[in-house]
């Protein structure tokens, strides 16, 4: 037996949505931590506001001591993807839960006030701690919601997958 841990989380999507369910559905199912069956493909009509969402979700034994890992593929199908946002959370059984946020850099000039404690990187901006749709502390950011299970740090530096 292990601990359980559930991953949820959100891509807002910027454009081209048929290229993102391609991508998504080219993962396949054989792979463990990213599949095509935990996600949800977003619905296509423009009935709703504007960008369309991808939704996915699972559950997974001690994710978390493959944090690196996870972060790394999924950042990999952020590349390939026109995204405006994303968003994970992981709940684990013990260690509590983290947030964690991207906010894309294609869309143009973007910059945050140091207040936000975002970290910024070559394509796009994260972030620790619940925030709101655009990126910005809900709460403030206290040492205990920044993710440093098994010395994982951000941006990843090694490449070890």
């Amino acid at each position: 037996m292990g601990f359980q841990s559930i991953v949820h989380g959100r891509i807002v999507i910027e454009n081209d949505l048929n290229k993102v369910r391609d991508i998504i559905q080219n993962l396949g199912n054989d792979q463990w931590m990213f599949r095509t069956e935990m996600f949800g493909l977003a619905i296509s009509d423009r009935a709703y506001y504007e960008n369309p969402v991808i939704s996915f979700g699972a559950t997974y034994k001690q994710i978390e001591y493959y944090w690196a890992e996870f972060i790394q593929n999924f950042e990999d199908i952020l590349r390939q993807i026109e995204f405006d946002t994303a968003k994970i959370e992981l709940e684990t059984e013990i260690m509590g839960t983290y947030h964690f946020f991207w906010k894309s850099k294609k869309q143009g000039k973007i910059s945050y006030e140091k207040e936000a404690k975002m970290i910024e990187v070559e394509e796009w901006f994260f972030g620790f701690g619940n925030r709101d749709r655009w990126g910005h502390l809900v709460t403030g950011l206290s040492e205990k919601e920044i993710f440093a299970i098994d010395d994982f740090k951000y941006p990843i530096i090694n490449n070890a997958k």
